[in-house]
């Protein structure tokens, strides 16, 4: 490669994450020829788990700061190869990505990689192979490398759900063929794949994308971010991309996020708020929705108060 590195943001948010950071912080730290500003921000984790991350975001970066939110400014970002942020709030995804987010924008990076604790990175060019293949798309606003889980099976790219499969989704407890079709697209060879939506695990996003769109929507604590980040994409009239030739895993463990319950009924309440704002569907049909929904939070209302997980 020839020229100047560019400038790139990697925004790790945490919540409890001590089993996963320290391997998250390991593929990136080993990125090469790009200008990397690595944001640990941490969303209110208990005492314990917080001081066990900064030793071991310290441990990895030596020349790191821990600061609280609020003594946090662009030019210590630019200064710094990385800083560990301590959120006293918890305001969810969006929220806490922000928070690094603005910072690394002001800071000059050119592009933001948001990747989640439990996403792991072995290749050393993947940042800036991503960056560029991205670069070599010029309404490609949000990029993605291939993302696969534990099992190796494809996490994106991903379809919305339509109209009529959402109403029925008392489809998917019936018999296999009933079901609706897959949401996840694998991509197939190494050519750049257009996503209809991404997982929102690892993207790369362009800085000028983030801030034409103020960044992201804090309105939701946690899920359908995803839909609202691709709804935001089209409004722009960019592009999200899939770019196969780079390869991330994310690291997730169902079982260690607790009462399923408890996330459905978030999920209800957060993809009402999308069905609100972010879709074209006319009163009637968001109408129905809601009182589709109405009976799956009912259901899960019921569980949850079974179930002490």
């Amino acid at each position: 490669m020839t020229g100047n590195p560019s400038r790139i943001g990697a925004i790790v948010l945490t919540h409890n994450s001590t089993s996963d950071l320290s391997e998250c912080l390991t593929g990136l730290i080993a990125q090469s020829y790009v200008d990397l500003k690595l944001i640990v921000v941490d969303n209110a984790s208990r005492p314990e788990e917080r001081a066990r991350m900064e030793a071991d975001f310290l441990a990895a970066l030596p020349e790191g700061r821990v600061l609280a939110v609020a003594d946090a400014n662009p030019a210590v970002v630019a200064a710094l190869p990385a800083v560990f942020l301590r959120s006293e709030s918890n305001g969810g995804y969006s929220a806490g990505n922000n928070i690094g987010a603005r910072l690394a924008v002001a800071a000059g990076c050119e592009a933001v990689l948001v990747a989640n604790p439990d996403v792991r990175i072995t290749d050393s060019d993947y940042l800036s192979g991503l960056w560029a293949e991205m670069q070599s798309v010029p309404d490609c606003v949000v990029g993605a490398s291939r993302l696969v889980n534990l099992f190796g099976q494809d996490e994106h790219p991903l379809r919305e759900t339509g109209f009529w499969e959402e109403l029925l989704w008392i489809r998917q407890l019936g018999p296999r063929m009933l079901r609706p079709a897959p949401k996840v697209l694998p991509p197939t060879g190494s050519s750049p794949v257009e996503a209809e939506k991404l997982h929102g695990s690892c993207l790369l996003i362009r800085s000028q994308f983030l801030q034409d769109t103020d960044f992201f929507d804090e309105s939701v604590f946690l899920y359908s971010e995803e839909p609202i980040l691709a709804a935001r994409v089209r409004g722009t009239g960019g592009r999200m991309m899939v770019f196969p030739k780079f390869r991330a895993v994310h690291a997730h463990v169902a079982s260690a996020k607790g009462n399923s319950s408890r996330r459905m009924l978030q999920f209800i309440t957060s993809r009402l708020y999308y069905l609100d704002n972010y879709t074209n569907y006319s009163p009637v049909k968001r109408g129905a929705l809601r009182i589709s929904y109405s009976m799956l939070a009912g259901l899960h209302m019921i569980r949850a108060g079974l179930r002490h997980d």
